[in-house]
């Protein structure tokens, strides 16, 4: 993951312009494919700056998003602005999980624009995504309807069958309890998370799956997009507020 955090400095004459042209920029920039986060506001400390902080899933897609920049209205208007920035990233490569949590983040989106909690989950079994889902309890007029079961239950139907030997799930948050008794039921082999969830995570925030008797262990991988997932969490409850 490519990451930038910084300040832009706009001058006095061109905060109207900026602040206009800004709106489309953060739309076009969220829309691309390789794109995590981005965000762009007012600096609390100096009404100068706006502060900048955005991630990619990797250089080739942060190449993608400083290529189209670089020539769009955005780009022609501030290309002569002072700014300072760090960004960090740019050697790591892209892992397969983390191409997989940037699709589960793209469902845990799809969640908050009909106002749910942003979670989204995938279920991947031989390379293959065959369910997918994200939170819809409120829309679904349904307490079960968790990212991960609307998954699990599409994967399920998929493969005509309620076990799910081999299969990997995907979830922008560690899931729950009710959802970790519905990953043993369905024997997945794998649960990749992103961010921990405090008050409900039911894998690692609070006695681990793994000191339950059960007759079935799954592989639990933590901190995939961490701070993204997280930040997502974060975002949709201060809006809330």
């Amino acid at each position: 993951m490519v990451t930038l955090e910084g300040k832009i400095y706009v001058p006095q004459a061109q905060r109207e312009a900026t602040e206009a042209a800004l709106v489309e920029h953060v739309a076009l920039t969220r829309a691309e494919a390789g794109c995590l986060s981005f965000d762009v506001v007012p600096d609390s400390a100096d009404p100068e700056c706006l502060s900048v902080r955005e991630a990619f899933l990797g250089p080739e897609a942060f190449a993608a998003h400083q290529s189209r920049v670089a020539y769009s209205a955005w780009g022609t208007l501030t290309k002569d602005f002072e700014r300072q920035y760090e960004i960090s990233g740019l050697d790591e490569p892209v892992t397969k999980d983390e191409i997989l949590m940037a699709k589960a983040l793209a469902l845990a989106d799809a969640a908050s624009e009909v106002g749910e909690v942003p979670v989204g989950a995938l279920v991947v079994l031989d390379g293959q995504i065959v369910g997918h889902g994200f939170n819809q309890p409120i829309t679904g007029c349904d307490p079960t309807a968790h990212a991960e079961i609307v998954a699990l239950r599409q994967a399920a139907q998929v493969q005509a069958n309620y076990r799910l030997p081999g299969a990997v799930l995907y979830v922008t948050i560690e899931p729950c309890l009710m959802c970790v008794g519905a990953l043993i039921h369905a024997r997945v082999a794998r649960v990749v998370f992103g961010a921990r969830e405090p008050k409900a995570g039911a894998l690692i925030s609070h006695p681990s799956v793994v000191d339950h008797p059960s007759n079935h262990r799954f592989e639990i991988a933590e901190g995939v997009l961490r701070d993204v997932c997280g930040q997502r969490m974060s975002r949709f409850f201060s809006n809330r507020r």
